[in-house]
């Protein structure tokens, strides 16, 4: 990912919204690439809830967690690890 940067707290508002829109419609075929575009969006709405103290952005991140963990346990099962 492009704008998968390590610190997103250096962003305004609008940086972080192109950052996200930059990478939302990007194909992704395996489980580990949407699992990282999640963890991306997690990021990004984590990063807007705590600038912003929006309550909605936290449960955005919270959803976009609970999916990458999904998908990281579908990949580790399909690897024969533990899920």
């Amino acid at each position: 990912m492009s704008e998968n940067r390590p610190d997103l707290s250096t962003l305004t508002g609008p940086q972080l919204v192109r950052a996200f829109l930059a990478e939302f419609d990007k194909p992704r075929t395996t489980p580990a690439e949407r699992a990282a575009f999640f963890d991306f969006k997690a990021r990004v709405f984590t990063a807007i809830a705590e600038r912003d103290a929006n309550p909605d952005a936290a449960r955005a991140a919270a959803r976009a967690r609970v999916a990458r963990d999904r998908l990281l346990a579908q990949t580790d099962t399909v690897n024969g690890g533990e899920a």
